[in-house]
């Protein structure tokens, strides 16, 4: 027995001596294969511009006349826009995929704010992903028309959002003082008197704060939290002079606005001082679900400039926050393009007067307002009074059906009838909102 067991060792020790030398012989004597390592290229991407995709801040300023706004029509592309002309040519100068331009949101795009139809701006502020280059403002500028402009790219943090980062927004109106004269008495030789500007400020001053701006757009109604705006100022500097024609820009800013309420706001404004409305029209405007306000002309309004004070007090340490080193190049853009064009519609096509003759056909007395909202009463009710007529004929035909059936004679050839479940055991299982056959899955929006 011990023999065996002595014998039973020495084989595994030299089995195992054996392994070992076979391993090591493996190693050094057999070649090994080397793999060599694939090529991996990016071919979605392969035609864009070499360099890292980062988020960025872009700062533009463009003129708005001659384009249907800033925001891209998808529907019809024959419409010129702005942004329908910055994707081209961002496409063209190969920063972003070509896909962008049928969803913008493949490269996180997102404006700081909408401008209407013919409204410029010098300080246009948007965030998106693209690749960056060192000349990458000049090669981007050069796929873009004379009207718009790139001023400056600036890197920010993954989650800048344009429009949510913003706290506020600072835009200017400029407009020919005869707006203010009394009725037509406005001549191109009017020069405003001290009396109307102190007048201007009474007004500009009581439109600071918040209130609630349900006439100054549309689809909004009185009470609603999303009519509600804050104005942080509201003032004007010194008229000057433009070929005998004395003009005035006002500067309005807040932390956001809606669709025409600068322009009803200064509407607004020029009524009441060309003596148009009174005093109890302004708190009608405020105070009544409805009320007959006109809208200013958009050839004026301007986009000076997106305010980031909180970002960059939060995020200014990463990447220096949103400061864009362009303020000489927004003014050469705002006096060589902007204001010149404002002169220039004046002028030639006389757009401002124009619309001052349409101001006797608002009714400032409030007797339409009333009129058209009892209307809209009146039409709520008749519509709510046939929905009920029709409830009512609805339940009383269920009663109808549900008495024929209790007349109905019983089946008395049925000989094996099931006996009644209780009510109790008749109700369908409820299911647990925390089971997963019921748990609905949600997914977050990342940006």
């Amino acid at each position: 027995m011990w023999i065996q067991g002595r014998n039973l060792q020495i084989c595994t020790h030299i089995r195992t001596t054996f392994n070992n030398i076979t391993k090591i012989w493996t190693r050094i004597v057999l070649p090994t294969k080397v793999v060599e390592p694939k090529e991996v290229t990016d071919t979605k991407h392969a035609d864009l511009v070499c360099g890292p995709k980062r988020k960025v801040a872009l700062l533009f300023a463009y003129l708005g006349a001659g384009y249907h706004g800033l925001a891209l029509n998808r529907g019809n592309r024959d419409i010129k826009t702005i942004e329908g002309a910055l994707f081209e040519a961002l496409i063209k100068a190969k920063v972003v995929p070509e896909n962008c331009l049928e969803d913008p949101k493949k490269m996180c795009y997102k404006s700081a704010s909408r401008t209407d139809k013919g409204v410029s701006t010098c300080g246009q502020v948007a965030s998106l992903k693209l690749r960056i280059a060192d000349n990458v403002v000049d090669l981007i500028n050069s796929h873009l028309p004379a009207n718009i402009v790139i001023l400056g790219v600036k890197r920010t943090t993954q989650g800048f959002n344009a429009q949510k980062h913003a706290i506020g927004r600072t835009y200017s109106y400029t407009l020919p003082t005869y707006a203010f004269a009394d009725g037509k008495n406005g001549a191109e030789d009017y020069h405003i008197t001290p009396e109307k500007l102190k007048y201007i400020s009474s007004i500009m001053y009581r439109f600071k704060g918040t209130h609630s701006y349900h006439n100054f757009t549309s689809g909004k109604k009185m009470g609603e939290t999303s009519a509600k705006r804050y104005i942080t100022d509201f003032y004007y500097e010194e008229p000057f002079l433009v070929e005998e024609t004395q003009y005035m820009t006002c500067f309005i800013k807040g932390q956001s606005f809606m669709l025409h309420q600068i322009r009803k706001m200064m509407g607004l404004l020029i009524a009441m001082v060309s003596n148009h409305a009174g005093e109890d029209h302004y708190v009608r405007a405020f105070s009544e679900p409805l009320e007959d306000i006109p809208k200013a002309p958009g050839t004026g309004l301007v986009l000076q400039q997106i305010h980031y004070d909180a970002y960059n007090k939060k995020f200014g340490s990463l990447h220096g926050g949103i400061e864009f080193d362009a303020q000489q190049q927004q003014r050469e853009f705002l006096k060589s393009k902007i204001m010149p064009s404002i002169y220039r519609e004046n002028k030639e096509n006389d757009s401002m007067r124009l619309w001052l003759e349409t101001l006797e056909n608002h009714d400032y007395t409030g007797e339409k307002a009333r009129l058209q909202w009892q209307e809209i009463n009146a039409a709520k009710s008749s519509s709510a009074i046939s929905s009920e007529d029709v409830s009512k004929t609805e339940t009383s035909n269920q009663n109808v059906e549900t008495a024929i059936e209790a007349e109905k004679p019983v089946d008395t050839n049925v000989h094996s009838q099931e006996p009644p479940i209780p009510p109790e055991k008749n109700l369908l299982p409820i299911e647990d909102p925390l089971e997963p056959s019921a748990k609905k899955t949600k997914t977050e929006a990342v940006s």
